[in-house]
């Protein structure tokens, strides 16, 4: 990525926030109609590829050359042709009436600037495989065997991929251009505010001191930060230069400080609220509303980190490793004084639960990011500290009576009079320079924006995908061919899917794996029988974890380059502590309650099962309970952990029955 100086730099500054202010405004006042959103949304994101990305290694890293600067603009011209023309485009009869010039010469241009484009910032996979997926669509008469097409003409496969919303500016591109942006957004005002500081300041009060503490630091802060970064090796980078070198300081290998890392990293991708761009994108393909993706995410996101929370302490204790002293650490008491900091992530849930769609939800954090800012201390405005707490209380009752009290007949999440009110209060408190500054929102608005070119590249890349399963009709091929391959045997289709969705993960970021795996392998699910919420959360589990699965794990390459140790040996190392996040998926196929989609009943028994499974496979893999244990109790605990993870009661009773008497075994013997 280019590091640019001087004006240049500043140019591309304002470009970026300009980008982001446009996001923000149509997620207050209304987004355009789809096609137009999307085709807006991927002209503004575009040029940044090839003015921020060099073309090669040799290429230039400090300034944009003039053929770069070029492309860029050129960027423009398909989303300048949509806007002028949109009435007659969206209007025209897809296949029926003809490509005209203009159309053919400007799609052939937007694939070729995408694709390079997705070559520079996504990587060579994701590349690949949108050109194997055109040439499919132009040459598939061509392939012989079960996967042989029909071949299409070039003006329809531009009509395809430019001109409807089944190619390039189909839903994933719509994800991207709504939901995404704004979280991002939101991602750069609690980084301003310093919340993200804060969940480590938290992690390190009440974990640090504990045996193996700098490893629960990781774990504990990796969750929280995680959740809302939605990148592993981002989250890798943010909290593993802190966590990895402490943690080779009391005592862990070098390889297990650098899975640990990788794993709680990669787990932030499924933990609610936010969990990256893939859940959005798997309430849209579903057409449920995303409080529904949260709830359904969050017991098997618990499983996840309470499996690796509780390997990382037996491990501890198995190499008599101690904590951090507290001297070190933030104190717990002046952590809890500043509890209100996590207000704005409250507040997402709160509104994410109660029915507000996920951009309102993401305003309304950003909006109490700029309350919460009122009430943290800094050194430049301690002269003015007063009028700050008394400006943050001020609007922060303001913001309860307008939240929870008709506002001009609506709660101020649907309100955009309301929400004008708070932007003058806004206003008036940066003139006053109490709580955020004008510098302070505008670089939040950079920092988030300036993260969306790999994600919406990305998915108009993976859209091109998209529409090459719509024409072609390849995806009842593979459904036809999975399902005489697994025959009457489900599991063996669940484990082939798995397969492809983790090759697809390998090398490419967990949106671009989802979708294209959601694409391809969840119909096949759906039609074995599987419910399609467990089907979609089933390859997006596996296009997750392939971050942490060898040869290309992205997460451990990350770690490797601050912990020192060999990536593969990291990546099998993180297995093992992830090994919970390949075997839940395959559970909630089978077990709605563990999905939260059962009754009462299962899901009360789906909780339990969890929670058995959690200290069985944390037993079994770290050989030790309170003690050393031997190989036939790990193989007990073995059993058990799988079983546990069946439906129904007696499940339960018996693994939760083996889990407790290894662990009276394990004290009687060390007594």
């Amino acid at each position: 990525m280019r590091k640019l100086t001087g004006v240049p730099k500043k140019i591309l500054y304002v470009y970026i926030v300009l980008i982001g202010l446009f996001h923000i405004y149509t997620s207050v006042f209304g987004n355009f109609e789809a096609y137009l959103q999307r085709s807006l949304h991927l002209s503004m994101v575009l040029p940044l590829a090839y003015l921020l990305w060099p073309a090669g290694k040799k290429a230039s890293k400090d300034k944009v050359p003039w053929y770069d600067f070029v492309l860029a603009l050129v960027c423009f011209a398909p989303g300048a042709y949509i806007v002028a023309n949109y009435w007659a485009i969206t209007t025209r009869i897809v296949q029926i009436d003809p490509v005209t010039n203009a159309q053919l010469a400007l799609g052939i241009l937007l694939v070729l600037l995408l694709l390079e484009g997705s070559r520079r910032v996504v990587g060579l996979p994701i590349t690949i495989i949108g050109l194997v997926a055109i040439l499919y669509m132009l040459f598939g008469d061509k392939i012989g065997g079960l996967f042989q097409g029909i071949s299409f003409s070039l003006p329809e496969v531009i009509e395809q991929s430019f001109l409807t919303d089944e190619g390039i500016f189909s839903s994933p591109l719509g994800v991207s251009a709504t939901y995404v942006m704004v979280f991002l957004i939101f991602g750069g005002f609690l980084e301003k505010t310093g919340v993200g500081a804060y969940f480590m300041d938290l992690a390190q009060a009440f974990t640090g001191t504990q045996a193996g503490g700098p490893a629960l630091i990781a774990v504990t802060s990796s969750c929280f930060f995680g959740s809302i970064s939605g990148s592993a090796v981002a989250n890798v980078y943010s909290t593993g230069s802190f966590t990895i070198p402490l943690m080779k300081k009391i005592g862990y290998p070098a390889h297990f400080a650098g899975a640990v890392e990788a794993v709680a990293s990669t787990g932030g991708q499924i933990m609610p609220p936010v969990m990256g761009a893939g859940a959005f994108l798997m309430a849209s393909f579903l057409g449920l509303p995303y409080r529904k993706i949260m709830i359904a995410a969050l017991l098997p996101a618990i499983m996840y980190y309470g499996a690796v929370f509780l390997m990382v302490r037996l491990a501890a204790h198995k190499n008599r490793l101690k904590g951090l002293d507290a001297k070190d650490l933030p104190s717990k008491k002046a952590v809890l004084k500043r509890l209100y900091m996590i207000t704005p992530l409250a507040g997402v849930v709160y509104y994410l639960l109660t029915g507000s769609t996920p951009m309102k939800a993401a305003i309304m954090g950003i909006v109490l990011c700029w309350i919460t800012a009122f009430f943290v201390p800094a050194k430049e405005r301690e002269k003015k500290r007063k009028l700050s707490y008394a400006a943050g209380t001020a609007v922060a009752l303001g913001f309860l009576v307008l939240s929870f009290a008709p506002a001009v007949g609506e709660r101020v999440s649907d309100s955009p009079a309301a929400i004008a009110v708070i932007a003058a209060l806004a206003l008036v408190s940066v003139f006053l320079n109490a709580g955020m500054d004008l510098k302070d929102i505008i670089d939040a608005i950079y920092q988030g924006a300036k993260d969306i070119p790999l994600i919406a590249i990305a998915c108009a890349t993976a859209g091109i995908v998209l529409g090459a399963v719509a024409l072609t009709g390849i995806g009842g091929k593979l459904v036809g061919f999975v399902l005489s391959f697994a025959k009457d045997i489900p599991i063996l289709g669940l484990i082939l899917i798995m397969v492809i969705s983790i090759f697809l993960g390998m090398g490419l970021p967990t949106t671009g794996a989802y979708i294209l795996a959601a694409a391809l392998g969840a119909p096949i699910l759906v039609k074995m029988g599987f419910s399609p919420l467990a089907s979609h959360m089933f390859v997006f589990y596996f296009a997750v974890i392939s971050n942490i699965t060898p040869p290309v794990a992205l997460a451990c390459f990350a770690a490797s380059s601050i912990s020192g140790a060999n990536p593969n040996k990291i990546g099998f190392q993180a297995m093992r502590l992830g090994f919970l996040a390949f075997v839940v998926p395959f559970a909630f196929c089978y077990d709605p309650g563990l999905l939260m989609e059962g009754g009462l009943a299962a899901n009360l028994w789906a909780v339990a099962s969890g929670a058995i499974a959690i200290f069985s496979f944390g037993y079994f893999w770290m050989g030790y309970i309170t003690r050393p244990i031997p190989l036939w109790l790990r193989a007990v605990l073995l059993a058990a952990g799988v079983y546990s993870l069946f439906p129904g009661t007696l499940p339960v009773f018996l693994s939760g029955a083996a889990v407790i008497g290894a662990y009276a075994f394990s004290r009687l013997k060390g007594a």
